[in-house]
């Protein structure tokens, strides 16, 4: 496996790691959900750490958290608000689903980074803390962020969003797999139907299990095996993940939204992906059928570099860049929008 040179030497500490953890517990070569929670949460306080220093000044946005009632709970969802002069204003907005497997995750993952795009950009973000599976296993977490998303447009006031101005959802890989499924259920969801959604940005986004790839697109469908020992994401813990998700069926298109029956009418996409991921084929896979399907793409691929290692190497330029190109594939979905 090539990897991008900046990546080489992270890649070679992950490798080191992973080896000390093989070497100290029998079972390593299984994923275990304990381990896996505590590998993301920690790469998640190192992303904090990277993205402290970049943060605007505190007098250019607040933010607050909100309780969102779900069934059976509530969800906790953070909000930035861009800071003006004028108390009426209002501002696009852009709602995010955090990655983690559909297992682990919360609205720290992205925080700091959504606080800069929102003050660069002008929109309001509003960051999903949805419930993980095990415990809440499918569909709450899709639920949950489809509640976040009706919370969003019932208190588009209180929060100083236009929807009309960009509303916009995005995610990153499990988060991915939450925004494409989340696109095709508002486009036929009655609620939204004077609110639809008018971009979304899965990044690196799973959208077909392995054990449901149609004999048609097998032969596009290779990057699970060619990146099967992926330095961050290997095809065994995303089929673990898979497994904690637990849909009843892996071709329900609300698990995997390759199974909807028609791509036509969803939002505009951009959409990144990376050349050594096993899910790298998910995207190249999406970005066809939306085409196909007459809908407005644009795409980032990363060449040589695994599933994300923005997130386990963020201080890396590469990684900092995926960030400045969601900005701009926002920027260029809100163009969109006006």
């Amino acid at each position: 496996m090539s990897l991008h040179p900046e990546f080489a030497a992270a890649f070679a500490e992950l490798q080191a790691h992973a080896a000390a953890a093989q070497a100290n517990n029998s079972t390593a070569a299984e994923p275990d959900l304990l381990s896996e929670r505590a590998r993301l949460a920690q790469a998640a306080r190192h992303l904090q750490a990277v993205y402290a220093g970049d943060l605007p000044p505190e007098s250019t946005y607040t933010f607050d958290d909100h309780k969102v009632l779900v069934e059976n709970g509530e969800i906790n969802v953070r909000v930035v608000v861009p800071t003006s002069e004028d108390k009426e204003k209002t501002f696009p907005v852009l709602v995010w689903f955090h990655g983690g497997g559909w297992v682990a995750g919360d609205v720290s993952f992205d925080d700091y980074q959504l606080r800069t795009l929102s003050v660069e950009l002008q929109v309001v973000t509003v960051n999903v803390e949805y419930r993980l599976a095990p415990e809440h296993p499918f569909p709450v977490p899709l639920n949950d962020c489809l509640a976040a998303l009706k919370w969003t447009v019932e208190n588009a006031a209180s929060i100083h969003v236009d929807p009309s101005k960009g509303f916009i959802i995005g995610g990153d890989s499990a988060g991915g797999n939450l925004t494409v499924t989340l696109a095709h259920v508002v486009r036929d969801h009655p609620f939204f139907k004077d609110h639809p959604l008018t971009g979304q940005v899965p990044r690196e986004p799973m959208i077909i299990h392995p054990d449901t790839y149609p004999e048609e697109i097998k032969a596009e469908l290779c990057a699970m095996e060619e990146n099967r020992a992926n330095p961050t994401l290997t095809k065994d813990q995303m089929l673990f993940y898979a497994s904690l998700y637990k849909p009843p069926r892996f071709d329900d298109p609300r698990a995997m939204p390759y199974f909807f029956p028609s791509h036509a009418g969803v939002a505009p996409a951009y959409i990144q992906y990376n050349e050594r991921d096993p899910l790298r084929d998910d995207a190249v896979v999406l970005e066809k059928l939306l085409k196909q399907a007459g809908v407005k793409v644009k795409i980032t691929m990363y060449p040589d570099l695994p599933h994300a290692f923005h997130y386990f190497a963020p201080h890396l330029f590469i990684s900092k860049q995926v960030f400045r190109d969601t900005i701009e594939g926002v920027k260029w979905l809100l163009a969109g929008a006006l």
